[in-house]
């Protein structure tokens, strides 16, 4: 009987001495500077908390929560999933759905990545961008301070400051003709990346770059640089 229970000792004695995994990880990411109606893996997740690569946010209907990682920041609105990686200077947040925004200063800070697309800052200026998962293989762009560079599939496309585009990935396994974008802008053709005929991906303009929630109004996200 007593080498049993020694034995069960010995094993919670064990566990109890080992890190957990995010402690034993990579360096931390950046750290959580607010949070509402928003979980970290599952939990629930409030200011302070400090992020790791792997994590995964998901945010409720109303939820929200924003991150400060390296020279970059985000802010994820509700019903949105992200999940976040290190990345060589920087940041990889992978949207799965919903809505984020992105304030960085340099261009390796933050690349945002969106079915296999990548969206990310064009140069090492002050930039803020929104991007939203409209559909399975539909985008929405909107680059409110600085350009941006987006690309798929070997090809690319700057989006000039204050403009905004629904991209569409590969076109040809898309019907267009029912894309809200394609209604919102009758007898106007979509353009690939060269202005030719689509391959990669194709992509609409959809109007002024402000975004459609409050979240840009943010000070902290207009100016990058200051924590």
């Amino acid at each position: 009987m007593a080498r049993p229970l020694l034995s069960i000792l010995l094993v919670f004695a064990i566990t109890a001495g080992e890190p957990s995994a995010r402690a034993t990880g990579s360096s931390p990411l950046g750290v959580v500077t607010q949070s509402a109606g928003a979980n970290i893996n599952s939990s629930g997740v409030s200011a302070g908390a400090t992020v790791f690569d792997g994590d995964y946010f998901t945010t409720t209907a109303t939820g929200l929560v924003r991150v400060r990682a390296g020279a970059a920041q985000f802010y994820l609105a509700g019903h949105s999933n992200l999940k976040l990686h290190a990345a060589s200077g920087g940041t990889l947040a992978q949207l799965v759905a919903g809505t984020l925004v992105f304030s960085s200063v340099k261009i390796d800070a933050m690349d945002v990545e969106v079915a296999q697309a990548h969206i990310r800052p064009a140069s090492d200026q002050p930039t803020v961008a929104q991007i939203s998962v409209a559909g399975p293989k539909e985008i929405d762009i909107r680059a409110t301070r600085g350009p941006l560079q987006f690309s798929y599939k070997g090809e690319s496309k700057i989006i000039p400051e204050g403009s905004a585009y629904r991209f569409v990935l590969d076109p040809r396994d898309v019907d267009i003709p029912t894309s809200p974008a394609a209604s919102a802008f009758p007898g106007r053709k979509a353009t690939g990346p060269s202005g030719h005929e689509p391959t990669g991906f194709l992509y609409f303009i959809i109007g002024a770059a402000g975004v459609v929630t409050y979240i840009a109004i943010d000070e902290a996200l207009e100016s990058p640089s200051k924590p």
